[in-house]
């Protein structure tokens, strides 16, 4: 915009200048100025555009992990740490990956709807915000290989649209094995991947593998006398690293993917 308002300014400051130009140039310039600076800006204040909701407000997103997350201490501590750093990194070297596990309720799709809503004003209605179920998308086992390939073309297509964009799969626990092989390849420190940059892509991963061991944890420090605040993501990291992707539902997946990523 300030350079749009600088390139009119001229124009208007400089007559003599302007006499000399022919008009179809002078219109051309003008047409130029409006299409590349001014028109983008008016079309986004009407319409959603990619990464144009104002910049993600740390405090904001406390507040709404503070008022409506209970019970979630890691979780807040993490995702708050983890989202801010990252949208406010202007070249981050790889993507945003976050494993989030728990029984059915915990707040997995609520922290994942929270970070939407600090990120899109869409919120997971956004044209950058996509959710995969896994037993609704990827329903049949005989499908693997479709399913693989139009995976990585619906990531391609829309980070190649958006860089910002958010992907959350649900139900991980049980997605088939070798999907997660799938997305991978996005998930590490590569500057492109077949021409395409994933570095500032957001990938939630939310999945009930992992939850009885989450609560023997729990139920260890209250035997313990000990509250639940004080559990320390240490504390979690080695019973999900063994269970996360590895359970009585499903395959194993890969389990250098739950390397890649941030887990809670």
């Amino acid at each position: 915009m300030k350079l749009g308002r600088a390139a009119l300014g001229l124009l208007l400051l400089a007559p003599l200048a302007v006499r000399a130009v022919e008009p179809i140039s002078l219109g051309l310039a003008l047409a130029g100025v409006l299409t590349g600076y001014i028109y983008p800006r008016l079309y986004c204040l009407f319409t959603e555009c990619c990464g144009q909701k104002r910049s993600l407000s740390r405090e904001a997103l406390q507040k709404d992990l503070d008022s409506k997350l209970f019970g979630q201490h890691l979780a807040k501590k993490v995702i708050l740490n983890a989202v801010s750093g990252f949208i406010s990194n202007p070249k981050p070297k790889k993507p945003l990956t976050l494993s989030l596990h728990g029984w059915t309720g915990t707040g997995k799709n609520f922290v994942s709807k929270i970070i939407a809503e600090n990120i899109y004003e869409g919120g997971l209605n956004s044209d950058y915000v996509h959710l995969f179920v896994a037993t609704l998308h990827f329903p049949h086992a005989s499908n693997i290989t479709l399913y693989k390939d139009q995976l990585q073309l619906w990531i391609r297509g829309n980070v190649s649209a958006c860089g910002r964009s958010i992907f959350i799969f649900d139900e991980m626990d049980k997605m088939h094995a070798g999907l997660i092989d799938a997305i991978k390849p996005f998930l590490d420190y590569y500057d492109h991947v077949d021409g395409v940059s994933y570095q500032k892509a957001i990938f939630i991963f939310l999945s009930n593998a992992g939850a009885e061991r989450i609560t023997d944890v729990a139920l260890d420090f209250w035997r313990s006398g000990k509250q639940r605040e004080e559990i320390k993501l240490k504390d979690m990291e080695p019973a999900l690293s063994v269970s996360a992707f590895n359970n009585k539902n499903k395959s194993k997946c890969r389990p250098e993917a739950l390397k890649l990523t941030r887990t809670l």
